[in-house]
C-alpha cells in the first residue's frame, strides 16, 4: 500500500535528528518492522498494546512516538492511539541490540493528519483538531505515564514543506531537552 505522507514525515524527521537520536520506522514509513509498544518490560502477547508508525530513541530510551493518519479524521482513532501509547511503557523488538527500550522520563507524542483528506472548506475539523490537542495537553502529564507532551499537526499532503517542517521543529525542540 502506498503511504506518501508517512514517507514524507519520516524523511523530515530523519533530517531533524540531533545527537544520538535514531528514527525507527514501520513499513509504511519506509522501515522493515512493526513497532510494538508494551505495558511493562516483558515481551508477552497480552502486554502488547499497539503498534505505532515511528519512534525516536535517544540514550537507549523512547523520546518521541509518531502516529500518522492518511485516511481521515476520527477523534476516536486519534484519542485511542494516544491513550494506548500513554498506557505503554516500553518498545520491545528482537531486531534491536538492546531489545527492550523503556520510555524516557519525558516523551512527546506526535499525531500527523493528512489535511487533504480531512479538512473541507467550511468544515470544522481543524477547530476540532485544535480542541483535541488542547484537551489532551491539559491532561498531561498523566499519572503513571511518561507521555509529557502532545502535538497534533494537519499537513497538506507530502508536498507541504511548511507543515512537514513544523513537525520536524517540534521534534527537534524536544530532542534538545535533556531527559
Amino acid at each position: 500500500m502506498d503511504h506518501p505522507l508517512h514517507l514524507a514525515v519520516a524523511e523530515e524527521l530523519q533530517r531533524s535528528l540531533v545527537g544520538d537520536a535514531e528514527l525507527i520506522r514501520d513499513p509504511a514509513c519506509g522501515g522493515a518492522q512493526h513497532l510494538p509498544l508494551f505495558v511493562g518490560p516483558v515481551k508477552r502477547r497480552e502486554r502488547r498494546i499497539c503498534d505505532v508508525d515511528g519512534l525516536i530513541v535517544s540514550g537507549g530510551r523512547v523520546r518521541v512516538i509518531i502516529e500518522i493518519e492518511e485516511s481521515g479524521f476520527l477523534p476516536t482513532k486519534i484519542c485511542g492511539k494516544f491513550l494506548q501509547a500513554a498506557l505503554a511503557t516500553h518498545f520491545i523488538h528482537d531486531s534491536r541490540k538492546k531489545a527492550t527500550l523503556p520510555y524516557a522520563d519525558r516523551v512527546l507524542f506526535v499525531e500527523v493528519l493528512d489535511a487533504t483528506k480531512c479538512l473541507r472548506p467550511g468544515g470544522c475539523k481543524d477547530v476540532q483538531g485544535q480542541m483535541i490537542e488542547q484537551e489532551i495537553k491539559s491532561l498531561l502529564p498523566m499519572k503513571r505515564s511518561r507521555l509529557t507532551d502532545y502535538r497534533l499537526f494537519f499537513v497538506h499532503g507530502p508536498e507541504d514543506r511548511a507543515g512537514l517542517a513544523a513537525v520536524g521543529e517540534a521534534v527537534t525542540d524536544v530532542l534538545g531537552v535533556a531527559v
